[in-house]
């Protein structure tokens, strides 16, 4: 039996994986000329950059099932987020009390009594056995969610808008509510963590256990079927199985009912500097984000987790300014906007360069309902990815698993 995989990101590695394990001929068709898809890891100066900000929430079950933890060389983060309001330089903390106990009061005070309290009524309802229960139900989009939980206006503007555009990539978040109650629940039940050498070493490490000659980079498709892949150069590929596991924006143009589908972009600055500016490494969150000259989401340095000779200091953007991270006048803009945080320390960091995400995250309905957006299966071709499921890890390790059920295949069993 041949086996044709499109894409070698996490999804395709290993559905890939698991196929060869189970009998398969595999081939797996990369255009690009690297693994990882969107989870990437490239070099800045003499630091090693993730493209794009990701963290591994430890409360994913798939990542057991499909990794050896211990290797990945994870550091978890603080369990709280800072929050800033730049225009007053007030900084203020907001964590879980029931994981750090210390945080209780400076919590509080942040958010206030009731939304504290609504907060806490949130993440007792999520089932650490079952993250995705909240996806069963069919929910209001994400803003609409927070107004019918009565969180307060101001909260919402400055806490949870801000940190939901993050996690959707999306100004406007045009999500289902219970995609915020997933991610909820991974915060609430794990921790958020990243691997020494980068978030390439998670698929890095599936790709470890593939056959020899099993990639073919550099290899653009035109088309597929049920059983045969046409590549851009004329050659075709016959197959007894055909899986596309490319990002949502590829995928439709094969599909019989494209989609409209929402271009999510996202931008790091990457700052070189002699000391951090945070003694914790937690997610600094803006409080004016949107506001004007407020372009920047959050910062955060990744040397707090896993040591260097200088920090890194990443400040994030979401949407149009992203595809113009490499104008001057916008890295000098972004470099005077952490001044206005951080003080003058920031005059003196070293913009080592950027990083852009194209299409970074999947666009889904907020009427979706389940743990599934489409399909497994059209027209014999079996489409797997986050886009298929939701917008996490987890989401595109379970559109693997959500196949090899289909297919009555097991999951790979990892070298001891």
């Amino acid at each position: 039996m041949k086996a044709v995989v499109v894409g070698a990101g996490l999804a395709g590695i290993a559905a890939t994986w698991a196929l060869q394990q189970h009998g398969y001929e595999c081939v797996l068709l990369e255009s690009s000329d690297r693994i990882g898809g969107r989870m990437k890891t490239t070099t800045l100066g003499k630091h090693s950059v993730d493209e794009g900000f990701h963290v591994l929430h430890t409360a994913y079950p798939t990542l057991g099932r499909w990794l050896d933890i211990e290797r990945l060389n994870l550091k978890p983060m603080d369990p709280a987020t800072s929050l800033i309001t730049p225009s007053s330089g007030r900084l203020q903390t907001l964590g879980d009390p029931l994981r750090a106990p210390l945080l209780m009061l400076p919590s509080l005070f942040t958010a206030g009594p009731w939304n504290s309290l609504r907060m806490l009524r949130w993440r007792l309802k999520s089932k650490k056995k079952d993250l995705e229960y909240a996806m069963d139900h069919p929910t209001l989009s994400i803003d609409k969610g927070f107004e019918s939980m009565r969180f307060s206006p101001s909260f919402r503007d400055t806490f949870l808008h801000p940190l939901f555009t993050g996690i959707t990539l999306d100004n406007e978040r045009r999500e289902r509510t219970s995609f915020a109650s997933f991610t909820w629940a991974a915060m609430s039940h794990g921790s958020m963590t990243m691997p020494k050498d980068g978030i390439q070493a998670v698929p890095q490490q599936l790709a470890s256990h593939l056959k020899e000659n099993t990639i073919r980079y550099d290899t653009k498709v035109r088309s597929v079927s049920s059983s045969e892949v046409e590549l851009e150069n004329g050659e075709t590929i016959g197959a007894d199985l055909v899986v596309v596991a490319v990002p949502q924006h590829i995928a439709n143009t094969w599909l019989e009912n494209p989609q409209q589908i929402l271009r999510k972009q996202t931008a790091t600055f990457v700052f070189e500097a002699e000391q951090s500016p945070l003694d914790k490494s937690r997610l600094l969150l803006n409080r004016e984000y949107e506001q004007e000259n407020q372009n920047i989401l959050h910062v955060h340095v990744p040397t707090l987790l896993h040591p260097s000779s200088k920090h890194l200091v990443v400040a994030t953007v979401v949407g149009e300014i992203a595809s113009d991270h490499e104008k001057k006048s916008v890295q000098k803009a972004i470099h005077e906007e952490l001044g206005q945080w951080f003080g003058q320390n920031a005059a003196s960091w070293k913009l080592i360069g950027t990083t852009h995400v194209d299409y970074a995250l999947p666009s889904g309905s907020v009427t979706a309902k389940g743990r599934k957006r489409m399909e497994l299966v059209h027209a014999g071709v079996y489409y797997i990815g986050d886009h298929t499921t939701h917008p996490s890890v987890h989401g595109t390790l379970r559109s693997v698993e959500r196949l090899l059920e289909n297919l009555e295949i097991s999951l790979p069993l990892r070298p001891s």
